[in-house]
């Protein structure tokens, strides 16, 4: 909310302001996501579902790190429009590692899975696609074709990445994950969402760096980072209790 906030309180004061808080804001919560997912990664130290999980979602973190500070460098070094350039290439490469750390993660609960949700999940994701596609494509702005062509991607990776996203969601309302895992899920939501957004305000002419629809960005890299934060002091506890003298100890209390 705080962030959110700011970025609204900003743009009271200007164009120039709020696409330099917002661009300043990006680098270090992008950062805190690279440098927790880091953590977390040598925790689980590749082992199982989870640690090849981490590891995949190590990339995402990494490679939307540098996509972010490549555009803070367009803009503020070489005074270019970020959109297209070579943080697209960044933002791009971490969509297959989100999708895998989706799928690696939701392994253990396969069974769980019927033909019938990711059926249905797929329906959503493609009715989703395809007025995003239609709305990219099919449209009179002045962006060049290859900006319009590089634009559609998006829509068809956040259409991939949606499916297990919502799997994940149907099972926390079963009851069958918990609200931390729920947390990086809807983090993916928010980054579909604020997507789709970008595309068409871009398209529209009308975004520019501290624009509303940033807010949904930031926000997603907050859920990630408080649900990965969570993980990680849910493993320090079970690290604590399974460590052979704090059982001990326990007995003795008890």
């Amino acid at each position: 909310m705080i962030v959110g906030l700011g970025i609204l309180v900003a743009t009271f004061f200007g164009k120039e302001v709020v696409k330099t808080i917002t661009d300043f804001t990006y680098i270090p919560v992008a950062g805190m996501l690279v440098v927790l997912s880091l953590i977390i990664s040598i925790r689980f130290r590749s082992t199982g579902n989870h640690g090849k999980a981490w590891l995949l979602f190590l990339g995402t973190a990494i490679s939307w790190f540098i996509a972010e500070t490549t555009w803070v460098v367009y803009e503020f070094v070489y005074h270019q429009n970020p959109f297209p350039s070579y943080a697209d290439a960044f933002y791009l490469l971490g969509y297959p590692f989100l999708f895998l750390f989706s799928i690696q993660y939701l392994k253990p609960f396969k069974k769980l899975i019927s033909k019938k949700m990711i059926i249905s999940t797929s329906i959503i994701a493609i009715s989703v696609l395809i007025p995003n596609l239609y709305m990219t494509l099919d449209n009179t702005s002045s962006e060049s074709k290859f900006a319009i062509t590089l634009g559609a991607i998006y829509p068809v990776a956040d259409a991939i990445i949606l499916i297990p996203a919502m799997i994940g969601i149907v099972l926390f309302f079963r009851g069958e994950v918990n609200f931390l895992w729920t947390l990086l899920l809807i983090g993916i939501l928010f980054e579909v969402i604020a997507d789709t957004g970008f595309q068409y305000f871009t398209l529209d002419n009308s975004y520019y760096t501290g624009h509303p629809i940033d807010i949904l960005f930031l926000w997603s890299y907050i859920l990630f980072s408080f649900g990965i934060y969570s993980h990680i002091q849910i493993f320090k506890k079970k690290a604590k209790i399974s460590d052979p003298k704090n059982l001990f100890d326990n007995k003795l209390e008890n």
